[in-house]
């Protein structure tokens, strides 16, 4: 059955936002030191990552800009390799990466949608 895409950028949205209000307050060494707050995030990134790979093939052509093929394969190094994750790895994409793109998939939503939360 396909996936409305919005839904799923939304739930793409929602997953980084989430994962942001778990760290929050924390700094790469508490967030290293804090097993709690890594499993919350690593579930984030990994349902960032499954949304994504909801979206069908065309509505990803028609937004190259967002980086569909490193969020999907983001959650399978993840899923994947759950014995071993790089922690370090998962931090720098929550600082570096994540922010950059809630701020294109919001602009993909209709604008009430996109302001929610």
């Amino acid at each position: 059955m396909p996936h409305d895409p919005l839904s799923a950028v939304l739930d793409m949205v929602q997953a980084i936002e989430r994962a942001h209000q778990l760290s929050a307050g924390l700094g790469e060494a508490g967030f290293l030191a804090d097993e709690r707050a890594q499993w919350a995030v690593y579930s984030q990134i990994v349902i960032l990552g499954e949304a994504a790979g909801r979206v069908d093939k065309e509505f990803q052509r028609a937004h190259p800009e967002i980086p569909w093929s490193t969020a999907i394969g983001m959650r399978h190094r993840l899923v994947h390799g759950y014995d071993s994750v790089d922690w370090l790895r998962v931090w720098k994409t929550l600082q570096d990466d994540l922010p950059p793109l809630l701020q294109q998939l919001r602009g993909l939503l209709p604008h009430e949608e996109g302001r929610k939360r």
